[in-house]
């Protein structure tokens, strides 16, 4: 509720009653001294409120009209006095004003009447309405009434993220595996060997560790902590440093410990300093990573079909779901499928929505619970250490990334066990859609996508965007690839040179599939469009479909693309020193291409949907509908052997790779390919042969009730190694996350907010590059001054957060950043007053005009459906009874002068008679239960 830090007129309204007039009727009138001092105060000159001033009421819809056509709905003016009015009394009758402007449109909202498009309309100056008020009232006139948007408060405090002190942890815990110290790990033979790879900013080891027969906790851990110990330190001319006894001092201060998690035992990392660990299987068997949506239809990407009910519809962002990641072992064998974690997002506006509904239901139906955002993976990539990098779309919340906008990028780093180690999002203002991934040859990981709107200061009509960001997912560039007309990414691939390709399509002039070529910083080179249909392929086809479908750099340099062009699916292949050559291609027919893949030997695999027979050799036979595909298509682009991944449901291919000489396709079927349909649409990966075409094994999953979303698979080469039954994971497994604001939130450098204290000119802080939690609040702490407020960045299970809070008789005014560039929601702050009330001196007068006033509103709010607009119209119609209370704070009446006259802190006697004491007092009772205020605030009516 808000902080109605005077609670009588809250009381009587809530009662439905006029309990503050009828109780002060019913006491003595006879001014007391206590009375006559708190009296003097109230010095406020006699104003007519406009909800009490006569005016004509124009019809609701002109009214309505009004309000939409207005440019802001916050009017100074029209107050109908002649002269200036007071600070308090001009905020309270601007912000009544613009409340009631709110609570005309949802009210029209709310009406049963009101069509679809009106209230499409009236969402749209409702938002910008909130929008206005809030803005208002984070700087609004105040000298004794402090009106707040949402809830008054004397602190602020930002989303927590990790702090630089978290990546320097001396001991690294690894997962539980066995009941006990000393039972035998299951999935360890002991003739497995390890190799442990220890460095620093200055040195370098790799120890080769054979397990030599042992397979419980310390047994393997003596054998490594042996090998550490063996390698002695060195003084600078290269001789062994000895101790005292004459034993070598070894070099590194590393140990592996049996430690125990929870109710488990496992492996443990305890370092002395800022040594890196690292550890491997060498010879491990290799294995497949899968990253797929799960839950109703998400993030409509290129592409999509949206035919039927199966696998290839499209859904609106905002649809719950979630990302889920496993593992496929023995890939050329059984194909035995472990379950790793999910990701989700959460839809913030709509999860405040629910709980306000909630709040306002009086049959206790409605619950407040989190609700789910969309979101995707479009592709998927892993690198030499068994790490795997994700990228999609998001609509919502996660973790400390706040979307800014409709939808953002976002790229999720997992170890080689599927733990998600890191999400980084773009930071984009507007819409930014993520559409592939791969890696470069520095190990720097390089994005694709699509921005429209704000982003970086600027505005996009709409342009293909790359990023690269490096292992600890820092940023290291972002381009915007800028053209005529909206374009959509869909494709990337790097070269050996760290050259970039990102395709995608254009519509500047008329749709057509487009390749940009950019140097390893970004820099455009060139760009080439395919916009035609060569005169040996069938009919015109679709223009519309057109569009660079996926990307990859075969072992001889050249580029091969594959593209949608006029609805033939084709293969491309382009000269290494660009875009402009071409070497060769090959149409495959009309069908839905979605992803390429390169062998080594040069053999190429296409993978996607069709509903009719492709071109070049079948292998089996086309199934009754829409069917995922395999083409095998050979180097020299001759030629092409078609696989159908058919049943009698709709079947869609969404990813493949090779591995040893098998085609492994990640893709989604609504019939029963690999066993009987579990969910409304299953998941599933094929393992194809490579050399016939014949499919050889299918693993089909899926959940009741649950549409699978697109699948993405991974070579992970040696990922089937026994890390996982250790309790560890391959590679790193010292912390390599970034602290900084960038990495950890949607803020990006340039980012920025200002801070007006105590009523003075705002001081403005901008994000720099590589600022943590810890800068900020350093830069924040001075500004604010500490005889003003204390900042501090205290610690939960989530990370540090930047904490303000105001000591007595202070103010600060967080001032929203430009358009665009607003540092305050990516940390999770609002555009507000924080103020704390001076101390109170004790013989002071007990009842003082004024007070401090939150309105209990959010910019959440809205009114596009009938029921979040009779919610939106209750908070509203809230508000407006505490504003008015605002205003009437400011004046004297008989029921301050009832509670000005209750009993002094010190002791004293008050009041006129004792009958009129004990009535106070129980009405003072109901106050407290009321507000939550203790009798001793300040109270003003």
């Amino acid at each position: 509720m808000a902080d109605l830090a005077n609670g009588l007129i809250g009381l009587g309204m809530l009662t439905g009653t006029n309990a503050v007039a009828d109780f002060a009727a019913s006491v003595a009138t006879v001014e007391t001294r206590a009375q006559r001092k708190a009296r003097a105060q109230f010095v406020t000159p006699a104003t007519t409120p406009p909800w009490k001033a006569a005016a004509k009421t124009p019809p609701v819809q002109s009214q309505v009209a009004a309000i939409k056509a207005m440019t802001t709905i916050i009017d100074r003016n029209g107050t109908g006095t002649s002269g200036p009015l007071p600070d308090d009394v001009q905020t309270s009758f601007t912000t009544y004003k613009a409340l009631d402007r709110l609570r005309l449109l949802a009210e029209t909202a709310a009406k049963t009447t009101t069509g679809s498009t009106e209230r499409t309309a009236l969402q749209t100056a409702f938002a910008k309405g909130l929008g206005d008020l809030q803005a208002y009232l984070g700087s609004a006139p105040s000298r004794l009434v402090d009106l707040s948007f949402g809830a008054t408060a004397r602190q602020a405090q930002s989303i927590a993220v990790a702090p630089p002190s978290s990546l320097t942890a001396t001991t690294i815990t690894g997962k539980g595996v066995v009941d006990t110290r000393t039972s035998v790990i299951p999935g360890v033979t002991g003739a497995e060997t390890l190799r442990i790879d220890l460095s620093t900013a200055t040195a370098a080891d790799s120890l080769l560790v054979y397990l030599g027969g042992e397979t419980t906790l310390d047994g393997i851990a003596d054998r490594i902590n042996t090998a550490i110990a063996a390698v002695p330190r060195r003084d600078a001319a290269g001789a062994v440093i000895v101790a005292a006894d004459g034993a070598p001092v070894p070099r590194w201060e590393v140990r592996i410990v049996p430690a125990k998690t929870g109710d488990r035992w496992g492996l443990s990392i305890e370092r002395g300093g800022f040594e890196t660990v690292a550890i491997d299987q060498p010879g491990a068997g290799d294995a497949l990573m899968i990253a797929r949506g799960i839950g109703d239809a998400g993030v409509s990407g290129a592409g999509v079909s949206s035919a039927g009910a199966g696998p290839g519809a499209s859904g609106a962002a905002g649809a719950g779901g979630s990302l889920a990641f496993g593992r496929i072992d023995d890939p050329s064998g059984a194909m035995t499928r472990r379950s790793f974690a999910t990701l989700g997002a959460v839809d913030r506006p709509a999860t405040e929505r629910l709980k306000i509904a909630a709040d306002t239901d009086k049959t206790g139906k409605t619950k407040a619970t989190s609700l789910s955002a969309a979101i995707d993976a479009a592709a998927m990539v892993t690198d030499a250490q068994g790490f795997g990098y994700v990228v999609g779309t998001v609509a919502g919340d996660i973790g400390a990334n706040r979307i800014r906008g409709a939808t953002d990028l976002a790229l999720t780093k997992l170890d080689s066990e599927g733990a998600i180690l890191w999400t980084r999002t773009l930071g984009a203002a507007g819409d930014a859609r993520g559409a592939a991934v791969a890696l470069a040859p520095d190990g720097s990981i390089v994005v694709a996508g699509t921005v429209t709107g704000g982003f970086d200061g600027a505005t996009s009509d709409g342009d293909l965007l790359v990023a690269r960001f490096d292992a600890q997912g820092d940023e290291q560039f972002s381009s915007l690839i800028r053209a005529p007309g909206l374009q959509r990414a869909s494709a990337v691939a790097v070269a050996a040179d760290g050259a970039i390709f990102v395709g995608g399509r254009t519509d500047a002039a008329g749709s057509a599939a487009t390749i940009v070529h950019l140097d390893s910083s970004g820099r455009t080179l060139g760009q080439r469009q395919f916009d035609g249909v060569d005169s040996n392929s069938a009919g015109s086809g679709d223009r519309g479909s057109d569009g660079v479908r996926s990307l990859a750099v075969a072992a001889d340099g050249t580029l091969l693309a594959l593209t949608s062009e006029a609805g033939h699916a084709v293969v491309r292949r382009l000269g290494a020193e660009g875009v402009t050559t071409d070497l060769g291609r090959l149409d495959l027919g009309r069908g839905d291409a979605r992803a390429l893949a390169v062998a080594d030997d040069g053999a190429i695999a296409v993978v996607g949907a069709t509903d009719t027979a492709l071109g070049g050799t079948q292998v089996n036979a086309r199934g009754t509908g829409r069917d995922g595909f395999v083409a095998r298509v050979d180097a020299a682009l001759s030629g092409a052997g078609v696989t159908y991944l058919a049943t009698g449901g709709e079947d869609q291919a969404d990813s493949v790779a090779w591995l040893g000489g098998d085609i492994h396709v990640g893709g989604r079927t609504a019939g029963a390919m690999g066993g009987a349909r579990t969910g409304t649409v299953d998941a599933f990966v094929a393992r194809v042969d490579g050399a016939t075409g014949a499919i050889d094994t299918v693993a089909q999953f899926g959940t009741a009730g649950i549409t699978a979303k697109a699948v993405q698979v991974a070579v992970a080469k040696g990922g089937d190694s026994i890390l996982g039954a250790l309790g560890l994971h391959r590679g790193t497994v010292t912390p390599t996350d970034s602290a900084a604001l960038e990495a950890q939130t949607s803020l990006r450098a340039g980012d920025m907010f200002a801070i007006r204290v105590n009523g003075g000119a705002p001081a403005r802080i901008v994000i720099a590059e590589g600022d943590t939690i810890t800068t900020l609040a350093d830069r924040v702490r001075h500004l604010v001054g500490s005889r003003v407020g204390s900042v501090t960045t205290p610690s939960s299970s989530a990370g540090r957060s930047l904490r303000i809070d105001m000591k007595p008789g202070n103010m600060i005014e967080l001032v929203a950043g430009p358009g665009g560039r607003d540092a305050l929601p990516g940390l999770g702050l609002e555009a507000r007053r924080i103020a704390a009330p001076s101390a109170t001196d004790p013989g002071a007068p007990r009842v003082t005009p004024g007070g401090r006033f939150g309105l209990d509103l959010s910019r959440t709010l809205r009114i596009a459906d009938k029921r979040d607009a009779a919610a939106a119209l209750a908070r509203i119609t809230q508000a407006i009874s505490f504003t008015q209370s605002a205003y009437r704070s400011l004046y004297w009446d008989d029921t301050k002068a009832l509670l000005a006259d209750t009993p002094a802190r010190s002791g004293q006697k008050g009041g006129s008679t004792a009958i009129a004491r004990a009535q106070t007092a129980n009405y003072q009772a109901a106050l407290t239960r009321l507000s939550g205020t203790s009798a001793t605030s300040s109270f003003g009516f």
